[in-house]
């Protein structure tokens, strides 16, 4: 039988090694009880709550630790849900209008105690003295063009103004909060005035331009966007999944 001689270092190797292995095995067995957990929980909620597809990431000290897709992109033609699928964020997409509204701010372009009238032609007199403020604070009392089924989802900004200065404000600026989509709507008509880029481009440009090429943003709702997702709502009473329209915001 050979003798074995190890010097100190060796030796420090080997009891190190030794000592990282039961904890390595311990972490990865640790990460793997919570991928089960997070599966075990997402596919109860989405049977739950009659959910088609979702894609889910877990990020941690900004790193990705847990990637995972259920489900479908639609029930027609039943596609996976995959890292190429594009889901809608609606009305987050608000956030990105708060943010690129203050870097306006910021540049001294903008205040929040500006009319909209400033940015914005033919606005009806009533609307005259609406600030940008009242805008973010959903506190204009102007229409929610929502709330009108006359209104075309193609319709431009010119025209929906035109129909609106039909109605009368629902009340008095700055007395209420009431959520309001015309409100976002005259925010991305004041980023393109000052701006002289178009709203998507803006947002993509001073938010997201380090990323640009990994990031799709569009505001329009009727645009094509392959492997986008479409949104469906569970009726209960049919037992049916109902088809969201695409103008749905």
């Amino acid at each position: 039988m050979k003798s074995i001689t190890l010097n100190y270092q060796q030796m420090k190797h080997i009891l190190l090694a030794a000592f990282a292995l039961p904890i390595s095995t311990t972490a990865f067995s640790q990460q793997t009880n919570q991928s089960k957990m997070i599966n075990t929980y997402v596919k109860e909620v989405m049977k739950n709550n009659k959910i088609p597809g979702l894609a889910l990431g877990v990020i941690k000290d900004g790193k990705v630790i847990f990637e995972q897709y259920y489900g479908t992109e639609n029930l027609e033609d039943y596609k996976k849900v995959s890292s190429t699928s594009m889901f809608r964020i609606y009305s987050t997409s608000k956030l990105a209008a708060n943010v690129g509204i203050f870097q306006l701010i910021e540049q001294g372009k903008l205040s929040l105690e500006d009319n909209v009238s400033k940015y914005v032609e033919n606005l009806p007199k009533e609307w005259q003295e609406v600030k940008v403020k009242n805008l973010l604070t959903h506190s204009s009392g102007i229409p929610n063009f929502i709330a009108f089924e006359d209104i075309p989802a193609n319709d431009s900004n010119a025209k929906v103004i035109e129909r609106l200065s039909k109605e009368k404000m629902e009340f008095e600026t700055g007395n209420e909060f009431r959520y309001n989509q015309t409100n976002y709507m005259l925010i991305t008509m004041i980023i393109e005035k000052i701006t002289g880029q178009s709203f998507d481009n803006f947002i993509i440009n001073n938010q997201f331009s380090a990323t640009k090429d990994k990031v799709y943003f569009s505001s329009n709702s009727l645009e094509q966007i392959p492997n986008r997702v479409q949104k469906y709502n569970y009726n209960n009473e049919t037992k049916q999944y109902e088809k969201t329209p695409l103008t749905t915001v």
